[in-house]
């Protein structure tokens, strides 16, 4: 009885969200999309060098048809371990939009654009021409 209450409990518990791994050494997590206002929020994580350095940035993009089109950045971090590990240097931005920076997240901001696009399409209803 006491292991089934002990296996109930752990399970209960709220697991970390994991860096999905985008290539050259970029990951991602935390990342919400919302149709309703074309936006999709996310951390990205930058390892610098194995071994050695990362930047952390919470970054929001404004999406139009699938496609990004503006982005702020809400903070970043510096670490000195990799993964985000280590003494940590914060800087927030002010978080003012600016157009869309061709860089090494335009990829990253792109699939979720996309992603939110499709999901949106097969989730609005279509509407019925006979009412």
């Amino acid at each position: 009885m006491r292991f089934v209450f002990l296996l109930i409990m752990s399970m209960s518990f709220s697991a970390q969200a994991e860096w999905k791994e985008y290539g050259n050494n970029i990951y991602s997590k935390d990342i919400e999309l919302n149709p309703l206002t074309q936006r999709v929020s996310v951390q990205l994580l930058v390892d610098l060098a194995p071994g050695s350095s990362s930047h952390v940035y919470h970054n929001q993009y404004q999406c139009e048809k699938g496609v990004p089109t503006k982005q702020r950045t809400f903070w970043s971090a510096y670490f000195k371990g990799n993964m985000g590990t280590g003494d940590a240097d914060y800087k927030s931005t002010g978080a003012a939009w600016i157009p869309i920076v061709d860089s090494r997240f335009t990829y990253i901001a792109i699939t979720m654009c996309v992603e939110m696009d499709r999901s949106s399409k097969r989730n609005s209803s279509e509407r019925n021409p006979l009412y």
